[in-house]
């Protein structure tokens, strides 16, 4: 699975036509879907400053990579388990991806593997889980 998130704009009146006629090139296929002078129905844009995420989640535990396209600072998503932690595995037990080491206390997330899913916040006893 693949996430982009940006902002995307319209690419400008005047260049609608030079960057249509470059996707059709790269992409030929499109002439089958937007024939003749359909193909103008389209507006081009573009979306230069990205985060992308790429999951795999076919595996177990998933895999999660970031990547940034242009001047943009990650966000940081995900459950930080607070210095509240009592310990009890709790939230381990409940992680459908086994991506919580309570080997230390406060116990860790593992972030590339965590799904954002918020069960070990869930069943956290003491609430020490929170969302970031």
């Amino acid at each position: 699975m693949i996430r982009l998130s940006g902002k995307a704009y319209a690419v400008a009146d005047e260049e609608q036509e030079k960057w249509r006629d470059v996707i059709f090139e790269e992409q030929p296929y499109l002439a089958n879907v937007y024939p003749g002078d359909t193909r103008n129905i389209g507006i081009v844009f573009c979306i230069d400053k990205a985060e992308i995420e790429y999951f795999n989640l076919s595996v177990n535990p998933i895999f999660r990579e970031t990547y940034l396209l242009g001047n943009v600072q990650a966000k940081e998503k995900g459950f930080l388990i607070t210095a509240s932690c009592v310990g009890c595995g709790k939230c381990q037990a409940a992680c459908p991806q086994r991506c919580i080491d309570i080997s230390t206390v406060p116990a860790v997330i593992n972030q590339n593997h965590c799904l954002h899913c918020g069960r070990c916040a869930e069943v956290c006893p003491v609430q020490c889980i929170k969302k970031f």
